[in-house]
C-alpha cells in the first residue's frame, strides 16, 4: 500500500501534486531569469533540467490521479502502469531534491549579483531613485524607465508610456523654459524639472530624459521673488513719502517766513498807529528803524526785516513797549537760549494780540522754573477783555506751536475764564515732550 496509486485522493496525494505544482512554477521564474538576466551557460542549463524533471514528474502524477479516478486502465502502458505502481516516496524524494537544486540556484543568482551588475540590479537602483529617469531611442521607443517616471508620464499625458518624444512634447507645451529645459506644474502644486541629453552608447544614438522634483525650490523662489516685489514697492512708497516730507518740509518752511513776515509787519503796523496816537511816549527812533528795516525787506533791498537788538527777549519786550504794551516779567529769565528765543517769540505774538483783540495794555509773564521734575513752566496772560470764544490758532499762534513742538516742549492755550498761553519746557533735553 505504498505505491503511487495507492494513494490516490488521500492528503498524502494532493500535498505530493502540490509540490509539483508549485516546483514547476519556480522552476520556470529560474530559467527565464538566467535567460534574460545572467545569461551564463551553466546555471541556464541546469534550471533548465531540473524543470524538465519536476514538469515530467508532475505529468506523471497526473496520469496517475487520471487513471485511478475514473478506471480507465486500458488506455495506459505497461511502463506508464509500472510508474503508478512506484512508492510514492521515490517520488516525494524527487520533490526533495528538485527543491533543493532551486535553492542551490538561488543563492548562486543572489551571490552573483551581489558581485557583478545585472540587467534586473539596474532596474532596482533605477526604480530606487526619488527622480524620474528613462532612456530610449531617437524615435521615441522607451529602453529603460523607473516607476517614478512612469506615473510622471500617467500624470502629464493621461496615458501609460510608451513614447518618450510625446513625454518630451507635452513638457515643452505645459512647462516653462529654463535654458532648454522646462519646469512642469503638476496637481497638488507639485513642479517637476525636466531635461533631456543625449548620449552614445557603442556608436548607437540615445535620448535621456529626466524629471527632478524641485517643489521646494520653485516655492522658496517664487516667495523671494513675490518679497523682492514687496520690497521694490516698498521703495517705491518710500521714495514717495520722501520727496513728499521735503515738499511738506518746503512748504512748512515757507508757511513759517510768511507767518514771521505777517508777525513783523503786523508789529510795525502796530508800532506806527501807537507812535501816531502816543508820540510822548513812544520811542521814536524805534518805530524809524524798524519801519525803515521793513520797507528795505520789502524792496529787496536785505535779507531780513527788522529784529530789533540782538537779545530777541530784549527786543520782544522794546517791540511790546513801542506799540503800547507793558511786558511784567516775574521769575527769573531762562538761561538757555532755545527757550529765551520761544519766550521772545510768544511775547511778540501775545503783545501783538493783546492790542488787536483784547484791546489791552499789559502782558504778564510767569516764569516758574523749581517745577517738579526739573521743568520750566511759562504762563502768559494780559489784561485785555476775555476772548469770546475758543481761539483759533493761525499764522503766528500755529507757527510758535510748532516751534514749540519742535524744541520738544508743550504748550497748551486757553481762553476760559481768561486768556492763558502756558509753555514747559525740561532743563534736560532729554525729557522734552515726555510729559503730557
Amino acid at each position: 500500500m505504498t505505491s503511487l496509486a495507492s494513494i490516490v485522493g488521500l492528503w498524502k496525494w494532493y500535498i505530493i501534486c502540490g509540490g509539483a505544482l508549485i516546483l514547476v512554477a519556480c522552476s520556470l521564474h529560474v530559467v527565464i531569469n538566467y535567460m534574460h538576466g545572467q545569461r551564463r551557460k551553466a546555471p541556464l542549463i541546469v534550471s533548465i533540467l531540473n524543470l524538465i524533471l519536476v514538469f515530467v514528474l508532475l505529468l506523471i502524477l497526473m496520469d496517475c490521479g487520471k487513471c485511478f479516478t475514473i478506471r480507465e486502465f486500458r488506455t495506459y502502458s505497461s511502463f506508464q502502469m509500472a510508474l503508478f505502481d512506484m512508492p510514492y516516496y521515490l517520488y516525494a524524494i524527487v520533490e526533495f531534491f528538485s527543491t533543493l537544486t532551486l535553492i542551490a540556484l538561488l543563492f548562486e543568482s543572489l551571490k552573483y549579483r551581489g558581485k557583478h551588475l545585472t540587467a534586473d540590479s539596474i532596474q532596482l537602483a533605477v526604480d530606487a531613485l526619488p527622480e524620474g529617469i528613462s532612456i530610449s531611442s531617437p524615435d521615441g521607443t522607451v529602453r529603460l524607465s523607473n516607476i517614478t517616471y512612469s506615473n510622471l508620464c500617467r500624470d502629464l499625458t493621461g496615458k501609460a508610456l510608451s513614447d518618450n518624444n510625446l513625454v518630451w512634447s507635452f513638457a515643452e507645451f505645459k512647462g516653462k523654459e529654463q535654458a532648454g529645459a522646462y519646469l512642469v506644474r503638476f496637481p497638488k502644486n507639485k513642479v517637476w524639472f525636466y531635461e533631456k541629453e543625449r548620449i552614445d552608447v557603442e556608436g548607437e544614438e540615445y535620448y535621456q530624459i529626466t524629471a527632478t522634483d524641485v517643489t521646494e525650490s520653485y516655492r522658496i523662489i517664487e516667495e523671494l521673488e513675490d518679497k523682492n516685489e514687496h520690497l521694490q514697492d516698498i521703495r517705491r512708497r518710500i521714495k514717495n513719502v520722501s520727496d513728499l516730507s521735503g515738499d511738506m518740509f518746503i512748504a512748512q518752511e515757507e508757511a513759517d517766513a510768511r507767518a514771521a513776515l505777517h508777525n513783523q509787519l503786523g508789529q510795525v503796523l502796530l508800532m506806527g498807529r501807537h507812535y501816531i496816537n502816543h508820540k510822548e511816549n513812544t520811542d521814536s527812533r524805534i518805530v524809524y528803524a524798524a519801519t525803515m528795516q521793513m520797507n528795505r525787506f520789502l524792496l529787496g533791498e536785505i535779507g531780513e526785516p527788522y529784529e530789533g537788538e540782538s537779545d530777541l527777549l530784549t527786543s520782544a519786550i522794546a517791540m511790546a513797549n513801542s506799540i503800547g504794551v507793558k511786558v511784567e516779567i516775574s521769575g527769573a529769565e531762562p538761561d538757555d537760549g532755545r527757550i529765551r528765543s520761544l519766550l521772545a517769540m510768544a511775547v511778540t505774538e501775545c503783545s501783538a494780540n493783546t492790542v488787536k483783540h483784547a484791546e489791552g495794555d499789559i502782558v504778564k509773564v510767569d516764569i516758574d522754573s523749581e517745577d517738579e521734575g526739573g521743568r520750566i513752566v511759562i504762563l502768559i496772560t494780559n489784561n485785555g477783555k476775555v476772548p469770546r470764544g475758543k481761539i483759533t490758532e493761525s499764522g503766528g499762534l500755529l507757527s510758535l506751536r510748532r516751534n514749540v513742538e519742535k524744541a520738544g516742549g508743550i504748550m497748551i492755550l486757553e481762553s476760559e475764564p481768561r486768556f492763558s498761553l502756558m509753555m514747559r519746557f525740561s532743563q534736560d533735553p532729554s525729557k522734552n515732550g515726555t510729559n503730557g
